[in-house]
């Protein structure tokens, strides 16, 4: 006797298991994450991401209200971790005493997240939600060590300066560097990085107010 045929089509998509919210969201956010490595983020369209996981394309809005909201989501962890780092120049007396071991703290962190981030910002260009997104995870870093930079100037320590385009130009040119230098490096050198931005920093902020040397002064960068 011939054995039934199941009429089950081989090739369809295997049936989708419910699973826990977290675990839902956890997978939408690590299929963005990994398309954003590998294409435009104004590609990464809410179908492209959803394509790539078990969920239906519709699952999407039960944990984000758009495509902003994903982006944005992928950047808060970062955010945080990238916080702890430099919190302790926030606090310091002197961007001079915390400015070196947050640099090596950021530049340890580009090297571990790079990719991501270059991918973001290449594409915050081109894409209105990939903009807002970026613009949400850096703007408080700049007012913050233009903060810092005032209460330098305040106390003395700088002169010369105009606060906000000061932190701009230094905060942008760490980002590249840290992208050209250490994304994509088999071995990154990322004490290397760091010091040669706190010297950069050093002579920049300190160099008109008779600063001590280039090694001992630094800042930061988002």
């Amino acid at each position: 006797m011939r054995s039934r045929i199941s009429s089950v089509n081989p090739t369809a998509p295997s049936v989708r298991r419910r699973r826990r919210p977290e675990e839902a969201e956890a997978e939408i956010l690590d299929a963005a994450r990994a398309l954003l490595t590998e294409r435009s983020a104004q590609d990464v369209t809410v179908s492209a991401v959803m394509a790539t996981t078990t969920l239906s394309r519709k699952s999407f809005y039960v944990y984000f209200a758009d495509r902003h909201a994903l982006l944005r989501r992928l950047l808060e962890p970062l955010a945080a971790e990238r916080d702890a780092i430099i919190e302790p120049v926030y606090a310091a007396e002197s961007l001079m005493v915390a400015g070196p071991p947050a640099m090596q703290g950021l530049a340890r962190f580009y090297a571990r997240h790079g990719r991501l981030l270059r991918a973001l910002a290449q594409s915050s260009a081109q894409d209105e939600d990939t903009r807002r997104a970026w613009l949400g995870f850096m703007e408080p870093v700049v007012q913050a060590h233009v903060k810092v930079l005032r209460t330098e100037i305040a106390a003395g320590r700088v002169q010369g300066l105009d606060p906000e385009p000061t932190m701009r130009a230094l905060i942008a040119m760490n980002l590249q560097y840290f992208f050209d230098e250490l994304v994509d490096s088999d071995q990154p050198d990322v004490g290397g990085v760091a010091a040669t931005l706190v010297t950069i920093w050093g002579r920049t902020l300190y160099a008109s107010s008779g600063g001590s040397g280039p090694g001992s002064r630094g800042g930061t960068r988002r």
